[in-house]
């Protein structure tokens, strides 16, 4: 009991940390703060039993808020970029089968025509043939990688 009661008499006559900050401007007119009085400095008295004056909690959320907007922002960006780039390698791989079934039928058919203005056939020549052949193998090259 008397331990209890010396304790509790240790704690209640412990004097509260009271801790003085100064603050002074330099040579160059730079202000500058420190625990140690020098020349030309002044005292400043800060309440250091009342809490919750500094109020960091609100920044801290706004800047935990959009840091998780930015890296939202970056998966939606590249979730898009990824879509666009399997829309356009589906593109691709429908360009390469049309080529290779339209060359196939080219070099199936005995002769290759197109219509007129009066809707009348045309057969190709067989430089035109050979040109519109080459240029669909040009095509299965590009589009079938």
């Amino acid at each position: 009991m008397e331990r209890i009661i010396g304790l509790i008499l240790c704690i209640g006559l412990t004097p509260m940390a009271n801790a003085e900050i100064y603050k002074w401007i330099d040579e160059q007119g730079g202000v500058n703060y420190g625990d140690k009085p020098v020349t030309n400095s002044e005292s400043l008295e800060l309440d250091t039993e009342k809490k919750g004056h500094i109020n960091t909690g609100a920044s801290r959320e706004e800047k935990r808020k959009n840091l998780l907007d930015a890296m939202q922002e970056d998966k939606d960006r590249e979730q898009k970029e990824q879509k666009k780039s399997r829309e356009q390698k589906k593109q691709q791989e429908r360009g390469c089968v049309l080529a290779k079934d339209r060359l196939a039928r080219f070099e199936r058919a005995s002769y290759l025509y197109d219509l007129d203005k009066e809707g009348n056939r045309v057969i190709a020549t067989k430089e035109d043939r050979s040109k519109r052949t080459s240029q669909l193998r040009k095509s299965i090259r590009k589009h079938c990688k």
